[in-house]
């Protein structure tokens, strides 16, 4: 009896505790929570098919950029749309091919590559561009050659959203793939230094944002966010699913629901927690908005003080892309104000 009673125990820890491991909790908010419903105000020639943090692909070849523009033209099968610069659309043939379209006249023209191109930037006559091994090179687009090129650790695997090379005053910075800024001398083509976002992550460690406002450059992994000013670099490690950098502030927002304010020096300021929340794109208009997969939208004051939630259509199953007053999922269209 004693060993028929233990063997029951034994069974129902075991059940509850397989219970647990197969639970998966969800952001449900309460229906007094919800502020109103709220719909897509336009739609897209057809789905998000490939995102990086400049811009998106549409599978009809259509491209949507930073500024929520959609030109009038269509990408060859198999590229993928990269960013954009004051005179070109820039996109990868992914055949070691780097694709310039010219925005007054359309007119393409194809660089051949070393290697396949998975995020660019081009300023004037110089690229700046990233290959899908780590590898970077500045290239100059009129002689036609390498100017500078830099080997660095494989890294396998990479989140989706990955940071454009950024040009300031006299240098290039690359964000590398294994999570480090490449400073080089756009005159000198000599590498200046080599900022470490965040290391010893062999996998999704590639650098997801960079911008600089003023003398601030804010760069970040999946880990961590640095502040790099001419004096000092500040860090603030955090499971980041994006980022929002405006003014003097940076608006975190993680893997585990967690809305977080910081001063441009990455000191806390507010934190609001979203229970079970994962989102999938922010924006900021009027206000700071950020997309939850189970189908919300998550409308904040810049002070984090104050919050409302509104219900989407649907859950969001498809990718998302966030640009300048709207937010794109799969082939939907989000007015930001």
């Amino acid at each position: 009896m004693p060993n028929n009673t233990l063997k029951i125990l034994v069974g129902i820890v075991l059940l509850a505790f397989l219970s647990g491991c197969g639970s998966k909790y969800y952001f449900e908010p309460k229906e007094e929570e919800i502020a109103n419903d709220i719909s897509y105000g336009g739609s897209l020639s057809s789905d998000i098919i490939g995102i990086t943090r400049d811009g998106a692909t549409l599978a009809s070849g259509q491209f949507i950029t930073k500024y929520s523009q959609i030109p009038e033209v269509k990408l060859p099968k198999n590229a993928r749309y990269l960013n954009e610069s004051e005179k070109f659309y820039i996109a990868t043939t992914n055949n070691k091919e780097m694709l310039l379209i010219n925005k007054e006249t359309l007119s393409e023209s194809v660089i051949a590559l070393e290697g396949n191109p998975i995020s660019a930037s081009i300023e004037e006559n110089l690229a700046a561009i990233i290959f899908d091994n780590n590898s970077f090179v500045l290239f100059d687009l009129d002689l036609g050659r390498t100017l500078y090129k830099q080997e660095n650790a494989s890294a396998p695997t990479n989140n989706t959203l990955i940071a454009s090379p950024y040009f300031l005053s006299d240098i290039a910075v690359i964000p590398t793939l294994d999570g480090k800024l490449v400073i080089v001398d756009k005159n000198t083509h000599q590498m200046i230094r080599s900022i470490v976002v965040n290391g010893g992550e062999k996998y999704f460690n590639n650098v997801i944002f960079l911008e600089a406002i003023n003398d601030r450059m804010v760069a970040a992994t999946p880990k961590r966010i640095i502040s790099v000013s001419p004096s000092i670099i500040n860090t603030f490690d955090a499971n980041l699913q994006d980022i929002l950098f405006f003014g003097d502030q940076i608006v975190l927002f993680t893997t585990d629901g967690e809305v977080i304010l910081t001063d441009k020096d990455l000191n806390e300021i507010r934190r609001q927690k979203f229970p079970f929340a994962h989102f999938s794109a922010a924006n900021h208009g009027d206000k700071i908005v950020v997309l939850e997969t189970q189908g919300y939208l998550i409308s904040l004051s810049e002070d984090l003080q104050e919050w409302q939630i509104f219900a989407l259509p649907n859950k969001i199953k498809k990718p998302t892309f966030s640009a300048t007053g709207k937010i794109f999922v799969g082939d939907e269209i989000l007015e930001v104000n």
